[in-house]
């Protein structure tokens, strides 16, 4: 590689010589070639007005004549592809010492302009004379043959030369083309190896500028460049080793990485959610899908939006993150989900930054309290419950007693006004209000005291179906329409038969009143995973916002007639049993109360779409 370097100047300037001997050579075989073929062309010419010539001396011999006849005339012209063809006369006093009657076509007087005495002496001698014109389009040939010997007769014959013209140009241009490009190649041997080493001799200075010249090469610059940047290669090669290795280390730690902390993601017992700038879920983990009931992989990887169709509330917060950069501390929030229960949750939102605090998503976490939330409810209304146990028992005794010397004087009034009927009527209505009163004090009672469990193996059709039959006389006296859904499959469930009719018979009554007459209550019986569902939804104008928290309270009741024990009591039956009774938050008309009790046995069985009219609209 040295040795070809420090030739590399001397040998670039023999190389550009090599190349101009090359081309003097080309362009001397090219005119070489261009004239033998025009020498060629010049004899096949040169032959045809031979014979053109001959053979008119000889027509002007046999004939004793000085013109040639003009059908004679193009004989010649066709037979020997002749211009023109004429006859003429020695005159030194013409131009070119040849006077023409008529001038052959295509030779002008100035063609015969060279025309000299030597040249009258050949044409006497019986010789041909072969020239090119002057508009080198033609070419002519002059005779004076022996059979018109003395006669002073001259035959000039005219012939197309422009391949021959063309020809002579083209010489012509090889030829002053190849003194062209010697003169430039010249030059350029001369100067082009100077521009070819400059880039050599910038780089040099440059890599001597930085400390990456070698100085094995001396002075030569070609051998310098390469030596040092032969180093510089080697050296990249060594570092893109390295580079390669660093790579493979660093991509291995992040795989482990990111694995640990999907480890740590989905072992993590509460909800993670996390979504980048564009909305789209980038981490949900196992505890968001169970506490909001999603299939992780049909949320990742997809818009909050789409894949968290029903949760509003999250969406919410997510929204104020990315739109407005807000984020929200750890407070309670409730999740109204349409159809299905909602959920209270625990929540907080962040903002997630790079490290040059530029913000590249957010992320939710939440844990799931509607457990709790229930028990605080049941203790808050067992708290209540308790208080209200020690203020009626006192008060319904002093009320029971009262009440029963109101029904005692009430009775004997009626006796003493047998004979007058107004007071008798009056008696008879004081003893029906206190009999009325002493039945709610009783029912104040029976409220307030606590209830004991007769557990028993109880179907929950049959239980349904006896509730049901109650209420069919009201609901078709009402025409109210009234839907049980059977499951296929049977099922049971322990509990006191007594009870439990009676708290289905209270959230059955209160549905047929917000019913009203023509409406419409669905009842459905299933299985679901907490245990048994009783769902009961009526066409009522639903339950307001304002009272939703309230109508498990003791005394509270929107009815002005209710005394406000019915689902409070309903409540304390199903919290004995272990289950749970809530109303599901509906956009639309009507209300929805769910009932959940534990099962005996671990079924599950598929809801039946058969339904059975237990009241008709008649």
């Amino acid at each position: 590689m040295r040795r070809f370097a420090d030739r590399y100047e001397t040998e670039v300037r023999l190389g550009l010589v090599a190349i101009v001997v090359l081309l003097l050579i080309l362009n001397l075989g090219s005119s070489y070639i261009l004239q033998s073929v025009q020498a060629r062309l010049t004899g096949q010419i040169d032959e045809r007005l031979t014979g053109a010539l001959a053979m008119a001396g000889h027509y002007l011999g046999k004939n004793q004549v000085d013109r040639m006849a003009e059908d004679q005339a193009r004989l010649f012209r066709q037979q020997f592809g002749l211009v023109g063809i004429s006859v003429g006369s020695l005159d030194p006093a013409a131009p070119g010492g040849i006077r023409f009657a008529e001038s052959p076509n295509g030779l002008a007087p100035d063609d015969l302009g060279g025309f000299s005495a030597q040249d009258s002496r050949r044409l006497q001698q019986g010789r041909f004379l072969f020239r090119t014109g002057q508009n080198r389009g033609i070419r002519y040939g002059l005779a004076a043959p022996k059979s018109i010997e003395g006669r002073g007769l001259v035959i000039a014959a005219v012939a197309d030369a422009q391949p021959l013209a063309a020809l002579s140009r083209a010489s012509r241009m090889v030829f002053y083309l190849a003194i062209g490009m010697s003169l430039l190649v010249i030059p350029l041997a001369l100067f082009l190896p100077r521009l070819i080493l400059r880039p050599f001799r910038t780089m040099k200075e440059t890599a001597r500028s930085v400390g990456r010249l070698s100085e094995a090469a001396g002075d030569d610059d070609v051998a310098a460049v390469t030596a040092s940047y032969q180093a510089i290669i080697e050296e990249l090669k060594q570092n893109e080793l390295e580079l390669r290795r660093l790579y493979t280390e660093t991509s291995s730690r992040a795989d482990r990485l990111e694995t640990m902390h999907q480890y740590l993601l989905q072992s993590i017992n509460a909800g993670v959610m996390m979504v980048d700038p564009a909305g789209k879920v980038i981490g949900f983990n196992r505890a968001a899908g169970e506490i909001l009931g999603y299939d992780p992989a049909d949320v990742v990887g997809r818009h909050y939006l789409a894949g968290l169709p029903e949760e509003e509330s999250l969406g919410l917060l997510i929204e104020a993150g990315l739109l407005r950069d807000e984020t929200f501390g750890t407070h309670d929030l409730e999740v109204v989900r349409g159809g299905r229960p909602s959920l209270w949750l625990t929540v907080g939102s962040s903002l997630v930054r790079d490290d040059t605090g530029q913000g590249i998503g957010v992320a939710v976490l939440f844990a799931d309290q509607t457990e709790l939330k229930q028990l605080q409810a049941e203790l808050e209304i067992n708290r209540r419950m308790a208080a209200l146990g020690e203020m009626t028992g006192g008060l319904a005794h002093q009320l029971r007693n009262s009440l029963a010397a109101m029904s005692g004087f009430s009775q004997l009034l009626t006796k003493k006004a047998s004979s007058d009927p107004v007071l008798s009527d009056l008696a008879e209505s004081i003893r029906s209000e206190a009999a009325v009163s002493a039945a709610m004090v009783e029912r104040f009672l029976n409220f307030a005291k606590p209830l004991t469990l007769n557990t028993e193996s109880l179907d929950p059709v049959t239980l349904v179906e006896g509730c049901l039959r109650k209420i069919g006389d009201r609901a078709e006296r009402d025409r109210i329409a009234i839907r049980f859904r059977r499951p296929d499959i049977p099922f049971r469930l322990d509990g006191d038969a007594l009870l439990l009719r009676e708290a289905v018979g209270n959230v059955l009554d209160n549905a047929l009143q917000a019913a009203g007459p023509e409406g419409l209550v669905d009842i459905a019986l299933e299985a679901g995973a907490d245990g048994l569902q009783l769902v009961i939804a009526d066409s009522g104008p639903g339950i307001a916002d304002d009272i939703r928290d309230r109508l498990f309270t003791p005394f509270f009741s929107s009815k002005p007639s209710g005394t406000g024990l019915g689902l409070a009591l309903a409540r304390k039956i199903i919290n004995l049993h272990g289950g749970s009774i809530t109303f599901d938050k509906r956009r639309e008309p009507g209300a929805v109360c769910r009932i959940t009790l534990p099962m005996a046995a671990t079924v599950c069985p598929a809801v039946s779409s058969s339904s059975v009219a237990v009241a008709k609209k008649s």
